[in-house]
């Protein structure tokens, strides 16, 4: 069985002019991967509503089952992910009565009123579950269309890694693991190499390797991943094999592994 393709849509205008590091796209690209899942493409977008709305829907034509967002859940004129992600997928976008108790909620314990620009955030698609924000005050969203499920998280790392581990259980269950063997070699290019490896992964498509040349020291060596996301003990075997298969393939072109 293959992994459940997510795919993750990065929006803010600060991650394209290189305000901000899109450390975000990284953090979950690693979590989903560690839970058995496949992102297959990491999408950054500005804050423009038929750009956020044309991706979610071209997400969903390729094929993901699992779209998130991150970023645009505030209360500034530029967070618009609720109501483009709401028109990419035909949905209207409501005031949630429960997503509004929350920001009400948020508010009265600072002492502060509810004004058009925090109501605002309360606005999600149709038919969402409404996800806490135990850090900051925009609640995020999780909503059903078909087959396929979109997420919206809001774009504050610290908001967005606390409310992946609230609801990942739930939300995104664990459907297997990400197995990894490695193979360090010196004393061989990588453009030598590059033919073992290819042949390799041909003949065994159920897996990915990748070299990464390193140094360390003074000394130079390259750095294979043979790695799989599978449910499936025979794949984790499998891996293994083919990087014992690789090693030696290695020391008969003169490297030495460490």
């Amino acid at each position: 069985m293959m992994p459940t393709p997510v795919e993750l849509l990065t929006i803010g205008y600060e991650l394209l002019i290189g305000k901000v590091v899109n450390t975000n796209a990284a953090w979950l690209a690693a979590e989903f991967t560690k839970r058995g899942y496949s992102v297959t493409r990491i999408t950054c977008i500005g804050d423009n509503e038929d750009e956020i709305a044309s991706e979610t829907k071209r997400a969903i034509e390729r094929g993901a089952q699992i779209i998130v967002t991150t970023g645009g859940l505030g209360p500034t004129f530029d967070d618009i992910t609720a109501r483009s992600v709401s028109k990419g997928l035909s949905l209207d976008c409501v005031i949630n009565e429960e997503a509004l108790k929350m920001i009400e909620q948020k508010y009265s314990s600072l002492n502060l009123p509810i004004t058009p620009e925090r109501k605002k955030m309360a606005e999600l698609p149709r038919g969402s579950k409404v996800l806490r924000n135990p850090v900051g005050t925009a609640p995020g969203f999780a909503v059903k269309k078909g087959d396929f499920l979109v997420v919206g998280f809001p774009g504050v790392p610290q908001e967005l890694k606390e409310m992946f581990k609230l609801y990942a259980d739930e939300l995104f269950p664990p459907k297997g693991e990400m197995v990894e063997f490695f193979v360090k070699a010196r004393g061989v290019p990588e453009s030598s190499a590059a033919p073992v490896v290819e042949r390799l992964v041909k003949a065994n498509p159920f897996l990915y390797i990748k070299s990464h040349p390193q140094s360390s020291e003074g000394s130079s060596y390259i750095e294979f991943h043979v790695y799989s996301v599978t449910s499936d003990p025979r794949i984790k075997s499998a891996c293994e094999r083919v990087a014992k298969e690789l090693a030696s393939e290695l020391i008969k072109m003169g490297a030495v592994i460490v």
